[in-house]
Formats: C-alpha cells, structure tokens, sequence
C-alpha cells in the first residue's frame, strides 16, 4: 500500500464526504452459515484498517472469493453458492486528529440453477457503501497544543459504522450514525445515536418488512477502568420501530420496539491463562401481536452469555473455550420466535427476547439468540509453528449442544414443530491459515444432528460447508 499524494487524498476525502450523503443498496443476506462467514470475514477486514500515521491518504483493498455448499431442509435440497467479493478502501489521518474512513463493497452471488433461496431470478449482485466515517479526537489536538493529554478525552465519529454496545450480545450491526467516545483515568463513556440502514435484514422476519429496516438507535455504554485488568460495565439501548409494511398490510401492524439494560464484565481468573466473559441482559418494550391492527402488548424478556477461555503459554498456542447462551422464549409463539405474523399471541406478554446482536452458534443450524439454551465447547491449536509456510495455520473445532427455552415455542428452524426441549447437537471443524501477509484460507464444515424437537424427515442430520481466500492489495 503506497502513500498517496496530497491531491489525490483531497480526492479521496471528498469521496467519503460524498459517500455519507448517499444511502447504501444492502442486499438482505441469508443468515446462518453465510451470517457466520460474514461476521468472520467483518472481524478481519476491521482489524486489517490501514494504522494510523501524522498525516498521509492510503488506499487498498480486498478481493475474496468463497464457495458455499449446505442442506436446506424447508425445501429438501442441496444448494450451492460461488460468492465474488472486491472491496475497496480508502483513508485519512492529520496527525491523529483529524481521521476519516471508506469502505465500498461490490459483489457477486453466483447460485447454481435455481439454488437462490431468497431471488427467483437467480444470482444477485450488490454494490454498497460498507463503511463511511470522520472522526475529530479533541483530546488529541489539545495534546498537540500543550504538549500533554488532558484528563478528560473526547472523540466524535459521525457516519456510517460498525455499532456494537457491550460485548456485541445486543447489537452488533452498521448504523449510519454519530458516536462520542469519552475517556477518563478511571471511566470509558461511550453514547451514540443512529439509524439503522433501510434495506438490511429486519429482526422481524415477517414478509412485508423482512427486508426493509427503519430503526433509530440510542445508547449509552460506561465501563469502570480502576479494578486492574478487570472491566465491569453497564449498558442502555434503546429501539425505536418506524418499518412500514410493503406492500401495505391491512390486517396486521408491525412494531417491535425495545429498550435494552446490561450488566457485563471480562477479565482474567487464576492467573493470566483463564479469562471470563459475562453478560446480564433484560429487554422490555412494545409489540403488536399476530393477527393485531391496533393496540400493543407488553415485552418483558432476559438474556444471559458467560464465557471462559483457556490458553495456556505451551507449543502450538492452544487455546480451549466455553459458552453458554441463554435467550428467553415465549410459549404461545407457536410460528416464529421473532416475526410478527405466527408470533406472540394477542392480549398476552412477549416473553421472548430478541435482539440485533451477534454470536457463533454453529454453521449448519445457527440458530438465533431467542428461546435457547446454547451450550458450546471448543479447542484450537496451531501445529506446524516451525514450518514458516504452516506456522501461521490454525485448526479447531466447536460442539454445541441446543434446547429450547420454552418446549412449546419455535424457535428460529421453522422446522423444530414439536413440544420437546432437546433441539440436537452440531460438531463444526475448521482451518484458518494466514499463508502470506496478503493471502489468507478459510474453511469450515459442520453437521447438525436435530433431536425430539424435530419430527418425521426433518429429523436428517444436515451440513454446512464453507471455504474461502482473502487477497488483500
């Protein structure tokens, strides 16, 4: 990556100056296996941002290509995907103070036949603005001043961002918004106040507004720095629905508003080797109910992740993981743990929590964070570190083991009808290999092995595979 001539990274600001005015075309992904590919691949492209520098404009980018083949019960099919991607970046920084960040995305979904689950046309293509930010760091243009950080320092970011609150449980998700980050010795502040981008994925998985998303968000996020390595915090989220019907629905209105509160905190425990991650979460809000046009009922749900992470300082860097989700259910939502339309039942209260945040919970079921119990296992180590091709090549495996929270509730597989707690038992396999500074593999296969809560067919184990190669230039 070559650094950029003034002209050009004038050019190159006025291009995310640009991209903030115009609204993204985001396709609606499928989730589950592919939404666990995405999260991943988000995850390093992030961690690959172009570091900081005085003052300087880069630009690079990311070509990956990935191949998807799975077992989708609902039509009792195989379905294949060959998935293009080329991503595009460009960055600012004026001596930390003054930053700005653009991210575009182009891609190609290249479905066999007619494997699309989601377009009858066939392959799909999506061109959108993934990232499109300027941030001004206060604290740092007082340093550069006086020569010494003030007590008390303030960022502003304003466009479109990554927005996670906690440790992602509740939301992890792009929003178009504007972020104060405020710092002290002892205390991290962190608010923000955003809208969610129209056409993404909607929690609510109803037709009319499944892929159409108008949300504002607000939330406030403190975390208490004085307990040495230990990092308490609370949290507030608060969603505002404002999606309309479409087409217009004139026996059914959509709303799921809610407010979210978290107690969370992450750490070491007997040493450094042994660390923890704990979130408490509890949501009320608003919902219209199935079959209702006026009047809303009541949500009142809970949520619980604890998790542990072993990694012993030995050869071959292994490291060994524990997880346990909880996300409350709902009884009488007989049809769907999270739509409107075969959701909670008129006149009583959701029970059920739902969310916009992210977690790995398995590639061939994945299902989603509402009426679970999601117990996982899992183990990695690298074993080739003195072989300078390999000594970058990771392998691992996770195991998870699924119940409903609420036997007679559904839960996000349409296909577990039974009133039975025991979902099944998935076991993924995975490889990570770093081959060059520029060059990355991924691949990772799973298989679900569904239990009483399925019946007659549905009852097949199915799979889940996916590889890749990332390319960055």
């Amino acid at each position: 990556m070559k650094l950029m001539s003034l002209e050009r990274g004038w050019v190159v600001l006025l291009a995310v100056a640009a991209a903030l005015l115009v609204p993204a075309t985001v396709k609606a992904q499928e989730l589950g296996g592919t939404g666990v590919y995405e999260e991943e691949l988000r995850v390093a492209l992030d961690q690959q941002m172009p570091l900081a520098r005085e003052m300087g404009f880069d630009a690079g980018g990311w070509f990956n290509f990935a191949f998807f083949d799975y077992d989708d019960p609902s039509a009792r099919k195989e379905r294949h995907l060959a998935q293009y991607a080329m991503r595009g970046w460009a960055s600012m920084n004026i001596q930390g103070i003054h930053r700005a960040y653009f991210r575009g995305l182009l891609q190609y979904d290249d479905w066999n036949g007619n494997d699309n689950p989601t377009n009858a046309r066939g392959d799909d293509f999506t061109e959108s603005v993934e990232r499109a930010w300027y941030e001004f760091d206060l604290g740092q243009l007082l340093a550069s001043q006086s020569g010494k950080r003030p007590a008390v320092g303030l960022r502003v970011r304003v466009g479109r961002q990554f927005t996670t609150i906690g440790s992602a449980f509740v939301l992890s998700k792009p929003l178009d918004a504007i972020r104060f980050y405020i710092t002290t010795h002892d205390w991290d502040v962190t608010t923000f106040l955003g809208k969610s981008i129209r056409f993404s994925n909607n929690i609510d998985g109803s037709d009319r507004v499944a892929h159409r998303e108008e949300r504002c968000f607000f939330g406030l996020e403190v975390t208490y720095k004085g307990f040495g390595q230990h990092r308490p915090y609370a949290f507030f989220l608060n969603n505002q629905d404002n999606t309309g019907s479409h087409p217009r629905d004139s026996t059914q209105s959509y709303e799921y508003t809610s407010r979210y509160v978290g107690l969370g905190s992450s750490g070491p425990l007997l040493g450094s080797y042994l660390r923890y991650k704990a979130e408490v979460v509890g949501e009320w809000g608003k919902t219209y109910s199935n079959g209702v046009t006026a009047g809303r009922d009541d949500i009142c749900a809970l949520a619980i992740d604890a998790q542990l992470i072993y990694s012993p300082k030995m050869a071959t860097d292994p490291r060994f993981t524990f997880e346990y989700i909880f996300a409350s259910g709902d009884g009488d939502r007989l049809g769907s743990p999270n739509s409107t339309v075969g959701g909670n039942r008129a006149g009583t209260r959701d029970k059920g929590f739902n969310a916009f945040g992210f977690r790995d919970t398995g590639i061939a079921l994945s299902p989603g964070i509402t009426n679970i119990h999601v117990y996982s296992i899992g183990a990695s180590f690298f074993p080739a570190q003195s072989v300078p091709l390999l000594e970058k090549m990771e392998f691992g495996t996770k195991l998870f083991f699924y119940q409903k929270a609420k036997s007679a509730g559904a839960i996000t597989d349409s296909s577990a009808i039974n009133d039975a707690p025991w979902v099944g038992f998935e076991m993924d396999l995975y490889c990570n290999w770093r081959i060059t500074s520029d060059l990355s593999y991924t691949a990772r296969w799973g298989a679900f092995v569904p239990g009483s809560a399925y019946d007659g067919g549905d009852k097949t184990c199915r799979q889940f595979l996916y590889t890749g190669f990332v390319f960055s230039f």
